[in-house]
């Protein structure tokens, strides 16, 4: 895809057409942001403008040398994602073998690290060399949600390209483009996206509905302080999921709870504003505004600071995870401590 047809990120687009057009574009790039917010597009339509025999450092996104890199298959153009957790030195190896390569048929060799945070530290230091020094006729790209978990020796020689979170209006334009549904399950999924539309661009809403409807009940029982066997039992559940499955389920109930405390915090910015008249509706607030019922009962079971200790507490448990913590025992502290404070 050419960047005109790229949704959002105007700076970061206009830094990268700049150094096209006036070929200073630096050898190695890191690309920061928020997952989901198009790194990755971006860095194949670099990839592209590199390449393109019809419209050179541009990209047209139509002729088969754009398409091929769009699909993988063009012989100077590599993506390396982590294998498993991390991208070992393996890895790195053949990205160095490849860089160092003359182009096969285009005119630059691309490089492109997915989830760069993952370099183990073997492979880091096998890269620092080619990074100091890259080939002329390479170009190498590092996409990172997590740039501060890069080794400093990487980030240092890496001029930084940051994305940010996309508008609403820029949110559904890539969900008309990549995500077609029926209009409550895209409503649904703009708001779920939270400025990231590729976080849920594939997401599968049937899974997605089963979940919230389990986790809205786990707030029901935390909200009743009478139930820890069947909050343990829901521990037991959850924490057993697979890392990616657990983490999608923290940021499930981490919303739930910022929209009970929405829908506490709205009344009271409503009277106290001097035009109330112009306050969005609440549930323009909510992200999950098509349960408002079912939140609206939960919001009248827990007082404002008690849902600031939720918040505080499963985000933790997020952050922790890098640690390889036990998850079981980690949301079964949780809840405990939630339930004692009914």
């Amino acid at each position: 895809m050419a960047f005109h047809e790229l949704i959002g990120q105007s700076a970061a687009r206009a830094f990268l057409q700049r150094g096209l057009a006036t070929g200073r574009l630096p050898a190695s790039l890191l690309f920061t942001g928020p997952s989901g917010v198009g790194k990755r597009q971006f860095a194949l339509a670099l990839a592209q403008a590199l390449n393109c025999p019809e419209a050179p450092d541009t990209g047209c996104g139509r002729c088969a040398s754009c398409q091929r890199i769009a699909h993988g298959e063009h012989p100077d153009v590599k993506l390396i994602v982590p294998d498993g957790a991390h991208i070992r030195i393996g890895q790195v190896r053949e990205a160095i073998h490849i860089a160092a390569d003359l182009p096969y048929e285009g005119r630059r060799r691309v490089v492109i690290f997915e989830r760069a945070d993952a370099f183990n530290t073997a492979a880091a230091n096998a890269f620092l060399k080619t990074l100091e020094e890259p080939p002329a006729h390479a170009q190498l790209i590092l996409i990172s949600a997590r740039p501060d978990a890069l080794p400093a020796t990487i980030r240092s020689r890496c001029p930084v390209v940051r994305f940010a979170l996309l508008s609403p209006d820029e949110v559904e334009q890539c969900l008309e483009r990549y995500a077609r549904r029926p209009p409550a399950d895209q409503r649904l999924l703009a708001r779920l996206a939270q400025g990231r539309p590729g976080t849920v661009a594939g997401l599968d809403l049937e899974v997605y509905r089963q979940q919230r409807r389990a986790l809205l009940e786990l707030l029901t029982l935390l909200g009743q302080g009478n139930a820890i066997p069947r909050l343990l039992k829901a521990a037991q559940y959850f924490g057993k999921l697979e890392r990616p499955d657990f983490e999608f389920v923290l940021d499930i109930l981490a919303s739930l709870v910022r929209d009970l405390v929405c829908m506490k915090v709205a009344p009271a910015a409503a009277e106290t504003s001097p035009s109330p008249e112009d306050q969005p509706a609440p549930e323009d607030r909510l992200v999950h505004s098509d349960v408002q019922p079912k939140l609206a009962e939960l919001a009248n079971l827990f007082p404002l600071e008690r849902l600031h200790q939720m918040l505080s507490r499963f985000e933790g448990i997020r952050r922790d995870l890098d640690r390889n913590i036990n998850r079981v025992l980690a949301l079964e502290a949780a809840l405990l401590e939630l339930s004692a404070k009914v």
